[in-house]
C-alpha cells in the first residue's frame, strides 16, 4: 500500500491544449509583431541621430575632431564592463620575468607560460617583500606610460567611410551646383598601400570634359600619377632632383671637354645651331621613346631618369667630335627633312611691339638741350 502511495504520490503531467488560431488573430499577432520590429527600429534610429548631435557637441565644445570623438566614444558590450586601472603585483611580477628571458628564444607560447611561470617562480614571489612588490608596480606603471595605445579600424571600415563621406561631398556639391552654378573637380587616391582603393574622379556636368578636350590630359593617368606622389611623396621629387642635376652636369660639362670651349653647353631649344653646327659635336645614344628636348620636360618619370642616368654612366649615350664629311651629310640629311616637313626649324617669337617706331631721344636734341642750359642768361 505505502509503495503505490509512493508511486502516486508525483502527479500526472498536464497537457497543455492546442490552441488553433483563427485567420484575424493571426493577421492581428503579425501585425503585432511588425509594429513592435518597426518600433524598436525607430528607436535605434533615434538613438543614433542623438549620438550624432552628442558627437557635434563634445567635437564643438572641446575642440575635437569628429573622428577622434568617433573612436574614443566606444558604443558596445566592451563600455559597460568594469576595466581594471590598478596593476596586480602577480602580474607585475610576471611580466618582469618575461623581460629577464632572452626575448630571441620564444620555448613555449600560450597556457604554457602561466604553467612554467607557476611552477618555477611561485615560491620566489611568495619570498618577495611588500616594499619590492610596490617597486616592481611602479616600474610597470612607468612602463604603461610609454606603451603605444591603438584602436583596430578594419579594412572594410575605412573603405566604408571614405564611400560614405565621397557620396555626400558629392551630394554637396551638386547641390551646391543647383544653388549657385558653381562647378567642381575632385580626385580622391589612396595615400597608402595599406588600403586597396583605387582612384576615385568627380566633376558636374558642366567641366565633365574639361581634362581631356581642353587640357588634354587623360584623367586615369593623372589620378594614378597622383597616387603615387601621395605614397612616395617628396622622397621621389628628390631622387627626380639628383637625377636631373647629374644630367645636367654631363650635358654641360662633356662638351666643354671634348671641344675645349669653356661656352659649348647645352642648348636645347637650338641644338643643331648652338652645338652641332658651332662646335661639330654630336650626342649620340639617346633613346628613341624618349623625346630629345629638355629634361624637365622630355620625362617626369623617375625610372626613364634612372636610365638615362645609367646609359650614360655605361657609355650608351656619349658626345663625340665629327669630321667634315659626316657633318655635310648630316647637313644635307637635316635639309630634306626640313623640305619634307619632318622636322620644324625652330623660332623666336617675334615680341609684342613689332612693326612700331619707338620714340628715341636724339643725341643732336640732348647736345642743344645741355648746351641751352650751360649757356648765360640775357640780362
Amino acid at each position: 500500500m505505502t509503495k503505490s502511495r509512493s508511486q502516486c504520490s508525483q502527479g500526472l503531467s498536464c497537457l497543455h491544449p492546442k490552441v488553433i488560431l483563427s485567420k484575424e488573430a493571426r493577421a492581428s499577432l503579425t501585425a503585432q509583431r511588425r509594429q513592435k520590429s518597426k518600433d524598436f527600429k525607430v528607436a535605434l534610429d533615434n538613438t543614433w541621430l542623438s549620438i550624432d548631435d552628442a558627437v557635434k557637441t563634445i567635437t564643438s565644445s572641446h575642440h575635437k575632431s569628429i573622428r577622434h570623438v568617433t573612436n574614443d566614444l566606444y558604443m558596445g558590450c566592451g563600455g559597460l564592463r568594469f576595466k581594471h586601472s590598478k596593476s596586480n603585483a602577480w602580474n607585475t611580477f610576471c611580466w618582469k620575468k618575461n623581460q629577464e628571458k632572452d626575448e630571441n628564444i620564444l620555448t613555449k607560447s600560450g597556457k604554457d607560460v602561466l604553467q612554467d611561470l607557476l611552477h618555477n617562480y611561485t615560491d620566489e614571489y611568495r619570498e618577495l617583500s611588500q616594499g619590492e612588490k610596490d617597486r616592481l608596480v611602479e616600474e610597470y606603471e612607468e612602463h604603461k606610460l610609454h606603451k603605444s595605445k591603438g584602436i583596430r579600424i578594419s579594412m572594410k571600415s575605412k573603405i566604408n567611410d571614405v564611400t560614405l563621406t565621397l557620396k555626400a561631398i558629392e551630394n554637396e556639391l551638386n547641390s551646391l551646383k543647383c544653388r549657385t552654378g558653381a562647378e567642381t573637380i575632385l580626385y580622391t587616391v589612396a595615400g597608402s598601400t595599406d588600403m586597396p582603393l583605387c582612384g576615385i574622379i568627380f566633376a558636374t556636368e558642366g567641366v565633365n570634359d574639361f581634362m581631356t578636350s581642353v587640357m588634354n590630359i587623360d584623367d586615369q593617368d593623372l589620378v594614378s600619377k597622383m597616387e603615387g606622389f601621395a605614397i612616395q611623396g617628396i622622397t621621389v621629387i628628390n631622387k627626380m632632383r639628383n637625377q636631373l642635376h647629374t644630367l645636367y652636369i654631363f650635358f654641360n660639362l662633356e662638351p666643354q671637354e671634348i671641344t675645349g670651349v669653356p661656352k659649348a653647353t647645352m642648348q636645347w631649344a637650338n641644338y643643331w645651331h648652338n652645338i652641332v653646327q658651332c662646335y661639330h659635336v654630336i650626342c649620340e645614344g639617346w633613346p628613341t621613346h624618349i623625346p630629345f628636348k629638355n629634361l624637365s620636360e622630355a620625362s617626369t618619370s623617375l625610372p626613364e631618369l634612372q636610365m638615362l642616368h645609367k646609359m650614360w654612366k655605361d657609355k650608351l649615350i656619349f658626345w663625340r667630335l665629327l669630321d667634315e664629311d659626316e657633318y655635310q651629310w648630316l647637313q644635307q640629311e637635316r635639309s630634306e627633312k626640313l623640305d619634307t616637313g619632318e622636322i620644324v626649324e625652330p623660332y623666336r617669337r617675334p615680341r609684342s611691339d613689332k612693326g612700331k617706331k619707338c620714340a628715341q631721344e636724339s643725341l643732336d636734341t640732348v647736345e642743344s638741350s645741355d648746351e641751352e642750359a650751360d649757356a648765360p642768361q640775357a640780362l
